[in-house]
């Protein structure tokens, strides 16, 4: 697999964008915190995506070669998704340093921009998917990479935004439903799996309809990684079951570790099906 750049671009940046649309539905549900007690909740995990989204840009540049060829690249919005993906992924960027930076300086929480900039990722995930889907790339060129990108983007966002808000969970905080919230961030995994394997059965239903540009199916390439894509979906149960328990139980003592136990089994899942999806082409 020669793709490691994108792969990590793609991993960082999705679950960047997924962490703050989780974190924005956190605020939601902590209306009753006070100014300092929200600025207190969110400023580290604000800074943590930022740091991410950076990381995930940095890879970019990587596969790119230069900077500037970004810059070159996005003469053609109008007609390449390439330029779209590039644009969007810029504008999440600069949004979630603006975020975390506004919450440092102000000291409390921006929850208008946190959805601007969750919605501006959801988008850019979208095209992040296009970019692919218009190749003619064998197994690329199907519904399955879209749902694989938003599927990582809720599975991972969920996942992560509740370890980043884990530490002060484990405390008592008054005005926090931390039950309920990570009950709702557990709703968002459960959404982003639902995609994937609904994604997953339509595209080895529709594979044989995929258009090649050369002789090799990506049914045939996929058929050396078996074992890769069957532990990848193990660990995702594995994880979706942890990410339940975490979700009904009322045990604080092993909340934490509990949680960064999740996060890690979810990486290794989506880093599983990422790499399998970088090695289609052959």
């Amino acid at each position: 697999m020669d793709e490691w750049a994108l792969f990590i671009f793609t991993l960082a940046v999705q679950a960047s964008i997924g962490s703050t649309f989780v974190l924005y539905l956190f605020n939601l549900r902590s209306s009753e915190l006070k100014e300092d007690e929200a600025y207190h909740l969110f400023r580290m995990p604000l800074i943590v995506i930022s740091v991410l989204s950076l990381l995930g840009l940095a890879a970019s540049f990587s596969h790119l070669g230069a900077p500037m060829n970004a810059f070159n690249t996005i003469r053609n919005i109008g007609s390449s998704w390439m330029s779209r993906e590039i644009v969007l992924t810029g504008a999440f960027i600069g949004l979630t340093c603006l975020t975390a930076g506004l919450t440092i300086v102000q000291k409390k929480v921006t929850p208008w921009l946190m959805l601007v900039t969750a919605i501006v990722g959801l988008i850019d995930v979208y095209a992040m998917g296009a970019l692919y889907a218009t190749t003619l790339v064998s197994g690329w060129n199907s519904i399955n990479t879209y749902t694989s990108f938003f599927g990582t983007t809720l599975i991972l966002g969920a996942v992560l935004a509740v370890s980043l808000v884990a530490p002060k969970f484990s405390k008592e905080t008054s005005g926090i439903n931390a039950k309920g919230i990570i009950r709702g961030a557990f709703a968002v995994a459960v959404l982003g799996f639902t995609i994937q394997v609904v994604g997953s059965a339509m595209f080895f239903t529709a594979v044989h309809e995929v258009t090649m540009i050369d002789a090799v199916p990506a049914s045939s390439i996929l058929a050396n990684y078996k074992g890769m894509i069957a532990s990848g979906w193990i660990a995702s149960i594995i994880g979706m079951f942890l990410f339940g328990y975490l979700a009904v139980s009322k045990s604080k003592k092993t909340f934490v570790s509990l949680t960064f136990t999740a996060l890690a089994i979810f990486v290794v899942a989506q880093g599983l099906s990422r790499y399998v999806f970088y090695v289609m082409p052959g």
